[in-house]
């Protein structure tokens, strides 16, 4: 430990949270369709970069790596992306890395809002590597710079959507088709991406359909057929033929059903033309994503060879429009009847295939009384074959609801109580001590511990002190100094925390103002309070509520409370 006082002179002491902090990182890839091509921007590359980066930083630990492949940069709504978030939300997550901005999203104003106030709000550190930008480190400069940066990601999203909007619809018009699989009957052209030929496989598929609905057979009938037959649906024969896409990522069978068989049996493709453009977006123009009127469709006759006849097609959509016609003549025959609205919506889903709970009416046999009950739909479309007999009456639904989100009220008020009492005692005994001048003490020893650090490893470089030696006086510093970060940190706590800064911006707090009084649920509070819920094969409602960060922060705070009073 020789010549301390003469290197403290001349070395500025490492700031002690850079010795010891260690980011749990997450290394975020994202590729958009438009991306594809370019081999700087694949996944590949992007995940080698990341990698190497974070392994070069020894202050970086790689937590979890997180790819959206495929999604635009538009909007957050990506599922890998909000997975990340679940995992900074709960903690294993407090650094996240990407190339550049532009991976992060070319949205300015989502883009920014995040940089600015969620990394801030989770404590989350967040680095783009190409563009230089680490929010622990950045510089009012390298902030303006940042903003310029997303404000191009932006404008250049914008500028592409239009000339890729004109450019497809260009196609369209010339009869080239730009979806990127095939209908189910057909395949792409080997020599032309952009038209259509028959496929030997599943064609006569497709033709059997459309003779087995001819015959009169129903949507649900022939639906069933196919299962019988294990006839592969258009989703399973993708994933037997390894294409991969957003809609068929399950751990399960994908079984035909009846939207899959409508499709089909309404579908001009297959009598040799092309309608396109069924849904739209424009971003340039700020539309959101949208499914479209047939007189929007762009419709070109003859681009293909077809599977069927157009005498076969014509009866089939006959035999539609008169199910159609029937089904709306009997839609009103129990109206007298009192009806239910499903106020769970996509929130509650069946534990066995996650789909989501179908809520049913049935009508008594004297037909003066209905009946709700939320059951599987898979279960109701294939049986066995698809799912469990999940079910549960929607008043035992309600019920459940209601004293689930009552009794957390009660826990909230609880704590909240219990929170009061605690922080009482807190300043009564604080205001017994001098909190600012044993602060002061308590950095004044930090300060000598960071200059013993720093010196520490200058006598080792120097020879005055062998590997072993400063390894051991190193562990044993580095313990005083956390020691001391960790008691400088409750004190400042101490001098801040108040009941109104923990409590008062809870969202928690307004809504039980509004609802504790409610006797029944409603849409309303199951919007404000519930974040998911899940009815499993044994008849076991699963509920998720929103905001349970808030009663973790409330019950740590409590529990800290309780030790130092203790």
């Amino acid at each position: 430990m020789a010549r301390v006082s003469r290197k403290k002179q001349n070395h500025p002491a490492k700031k002690a949270e850079d010795a010891v902090r260690i980011w749990k990182t997450a290394i975020y890839v994202r590729l958009s369709v438009e991306d594809n091509g370019k081999d700087s921007d694949s996944v590949e590359n992007q995940t080698a970069l990341l990698e190497e980066f974070v392994a070069s930083h020894s202050t970086l630990e790689k937590a979890a790596l997180f790819v959206d492949n495929g999604y635009t940069g538009t909007d957050f709504l990506r599922p890998e992306f909000t997975r990340m978030m679940e995992a900074v939300q709960s903690g294993m997550v407090d650094c996240i890395v990407v190339k550049d901005l532009s991976r992060l999203g070319r949205n300015y104003i989502e883009t920014s809002e995040f940089i600015e106030k969620i990394c801030p709000f989770y404590g989350l550190r967040f680095i783009a590597v190409n563009d230089n930008y680490d929010t622990a480190t950045v510089t009012s400069e390298g902030q303006l710079s940042a903003s310029l940066a997303n404000i191009v990601n932006d404008y250049y999203a914008k500028d592409i959507s239009r000339k890729v909007t004109s450019a497809l619809r260009a196609k369209m018009e010339r009869g080239d088709y730009i979806g990127n699989y095939a209908p189910h009957g057909y395949r792409k052209d080997p020599e032309n991406k952009n038209h259509l030929i028959i496929c030997p496989e599943t064609a006569p598929v497709i033709r059997q359909i459309y003779e087995w609905r001819a015959e009169g057979i129903s949507y649900m009938g022939i639906n069933r057929m196919l299962n019988d037959a294990g006839i592969p649906s258009p989703g399973q024969y993708k994933i037997e033929h390894g294409i991969e896409t957003n809609n068929n990522k399950k751990d399960h069978k994908i079984l035909w059903n009846k939207h899959t068989v409508t499709d089909i049996l309404s579908n001009i493709v297959y009598i040799g033309h092309l309608a396109q453009k069924k849904g739209s977006q424009c971003l340039y123009g700020g539309i959101p994503y949208h499914i479209t009127d047939a007189d929007e469709w762009v419709i070109v006759r003859n681009t293909h060879e077809p599977i069927i006849s157009p005498e076969l097609f014509d009866k089939v959509q006959q035999i539609n429009r008169e199910t159609t016609e029937k089904a709306k003549g009997n839609s009103g025959k129990y109206d007298y009847l009192p009806k239910e609205k499903n106020i769970y919506g996509k929130k509650f889903v069946c534990g066995g295939c996650g789909c989501i709970m179908k809520l049913h009416r049935s009508i008594s046999t004297k037909k003066d009384k209905a009946y709700f009950s939320f059951k599987c739909p898979t279960y109701a479309e294939h049986g066995a074959r698809g799912c469990s007999d999940v079910k549960m009456r929607k008043a035992d639904v309600d019920t459940a609801v209601l004293h689930f989100i009552k009794a957390q009220m009660d826990v909230f008020i609880d704590m909240e109580n219990t929170l009061r009492r605690l922080l009482a005692l807190k300043k009564a005994s604080v205001t017994q001590r001098n909190p600012a001048q044993e602060l002061r003490s308590l950095k004044q020893q930090l300060e000598k511990k960071q200059s013993t650090l720093s010196n520490l490893y200058i006598d080792l470089k120097d020879g005055f002190i062998s590997q072993d030696e400063y390894g051991h006086h190193r562990a044993i510093v580095l313990a005083d100094m956390e020691a001391l970060q960790t008691h400088i940190a409750e004190l400042s706590a101490a001098r801040e925390e108040t009941e109104e800064q923990i409590t008062g911006e809870m969202r928690w707090k307004l809504m039980v103002r509004r609802f504790y009084n409610a006797t029944e649920v409603s849409e309303d509070m199951v919007n404000a309070f519930v974040e998911s819920m899940v009815l499993h094969g044994d008849n076991t409602l699963e509920i998720k509520l929103n905001y349970m960060d808030e009663f973790e922060a409330l019950l740590a705070v409590n529990r800290k409370l309780r030790k130092e009073a203790a």
